[in-house]
C-alpha cells in the first residue's frame, strides 16, 4: 500500500516539478511518512523515478492492448481509427500518467538516458507489435496498398507521435479533433488499397 502511494505521489510531483525539482522529502510528506521509508521499498530517487516511468509506460501499452482484444472483426480503417482515438482516450482520461510520460519521453534527465531509452524501446516494440499486427491483417485482406509492412508500420507510429505531441497544443477539443480526424483521413487515403 505505502509502496503504490509513493508511486502515485512520485508520478504526480515528478510530472508537475520534474526530476530535479522534486525532492524525496517531499514524496514522503505528501504519503505522510518519513523520507528513509521510502528506502525500505526504492533503493533511492533514481529507482523511484524509473519505476514510476517504466508503470506510465506499461500503463499505455495495456491501455491499447485493450482495444485491439475487442477490435476483432473491424476493418483495417476503423481499427487504425479507434487506436488513435484510443490514445487521445489515454491523453484526457490518464492525464497524469500522459503528462508525465510526454514530459520525460521530451526531456529525459541527461543520467538517466540509457535506462529510459532501453524502457521505451521495449514499451515501443509492444505497440509496434500491435500496430505491425493490424497492417500484416490488411494486408492479407487487401484492404491496404502494397507497401512494406514496416514502411506503414514507421508511417503510422509517426501518425500516434505527432498526434501525441499536438495533443498539448491544442486546448479547444473541437480544434483538436478535427486536426486528428483531418490527419487519419489523409493518412488512410495514402495507405488504403
Amino acid at each position: 500500500m505505502t509502496r503504490t502511494k509513493l508511486k502515485e505521489a512520485a508520478l504526480r510531483l515528478f510530472g508537475e516539478k520534474g526530476y530535479d525539482g522534486t525532492a524525496l522529502s517531499e514524496i514522503a510528506k505528501e504519503v505522510g511518512v518519513k523520507t528513509p521509508a521510502i528506502y525500505a521499498f526504492f533503493a533511492g530517487k533514481e529507482d523511484l523515478f524509473m519505476a514510476v516511468f517504466e508503470e506510465s509506460m506499461s500503463s499505455y501499452n495495456e491501455f491499447i492492448q485493450a482495444l485491439t482484444d475487442s477490435s476483432e472483426g473491424m476493418s483495417t480503417e476503423n481499427k487504425l481509427h479507434a487506436l488513435l482515438l484510443r490514445q487521445y482516450d489515454f491523453h484526457q482520461n490518464k492525464q497524469e500518467l500522459a503528462v508525465f510520460t510526454f514530459r520525460y519521453l521530451v526531456f529525459p534527465p541527461d543520467f538517466l538516458l540509457d535506462r529510459m531509452q532501453e524502457a521505451f524501446e521495449r514499451s515501443d516494440l509492444l505497440l509496434g507489435g500491435i500496430v505491425r499486427g493490424i497492417m500484416l491483417e490488411g494486408l492479407e485482406r487487401g484492404e491496404l496498398a502494397e507497401v512494406q509492412v514496416e514502411t506503414l508500420v514507421d508511417a503510422y507510429l509517426a501518425l500516434m507521435d505527432g498526434l501525441g505531441i499536438q495533443y498539448y497544443y491544442y486546448k479547444s477539443p473541437e480544434l483538436f479533433e478535427r486536426k486528428q480526424q483531418h490527419a487519419f483521413d489523409m493518412f488512410w487515403r495514402a495507405v488504403k488499397a
